[in-house]
Order: structure tokens, then C-alpha cells, then sequence
């Protein structure tokens, strides 16, 4: 990546994406995909899961997130408290 010297993300360059095609479909047990929905369902208010179209779902009836039977990151990071900081990152990225 590359940033000014005001700090703005100018340009960047992806070198190597992998992509389990498999991953996108469905989880393993005991693994999670899609790490931005849980931060989003976890630390949204109800008028962002509102404005989203998200108020009706949960993380425990969701079927893309019900299937590995693993709602919490097993390195301890909380989601919830990660919302934030991922809101500010993409206020940088633009």
C-alpha cells in the first residue's frame, strides 16, 4: 500500500490472493468465514442492522455462520470490540 504524506491511501498492489473456492460455500467445523459479517452483526446498533436489512437475522440462525458451530474467534479477539476499528480502517482505505 502506499499513502501520502497526509496519510491517504494513494495506491496499492495485491501480489497474491488465495481463494478456497470451497471456503466460500461452506465451513468446516469449527471454522468461521466471512470475519467482517460477525463483526458487523456483533457491534452494529440496531438502526445500522436496520438501515443494512440485517434486523432479522442473527448469527445463530444465519446460515452461513450456523454451520461450523463457531460464532467466537478462537484467538480471543472479541468482535464486537473490533467493529470499530475496522469502521476506521475503512475510512482510511476510502
Amino acid at each position: 500500500m502506499q499513502f501520502n504524506f497526509n496519510g491517504n491511501l494513494v495506491g496499492a498492489k495485491v501480489k497474491t490472493y488465495l481463494l478456497e473456492k470451497v471456503r466460500l460455500s461452506r465451513q468446516a467445523e469449527g471454522e468461521r468465514n466471512y470475519h467482517i459479517f460477525y463483526q458487523l452483526m456483533k457491534g452494529a446498533s440496531e438502526e445500522e442492522k436496520n438501515a443494512w436489512k440485517l434486523d432479522s437475522l442473527d448469527l445463530e440462525t444465519c446460515g452461513m455462520t450456523r454451520q461450523s458451530n463457531c460464532l467466537d474467534r478462537k484467538d480471543g479477539v472479541d468482535d464486537e470490540s473490533t467493529h470499530e476499528r475496522m469502521w476506521n480502517a475503512m475510512d482510511i482505505m476510502g
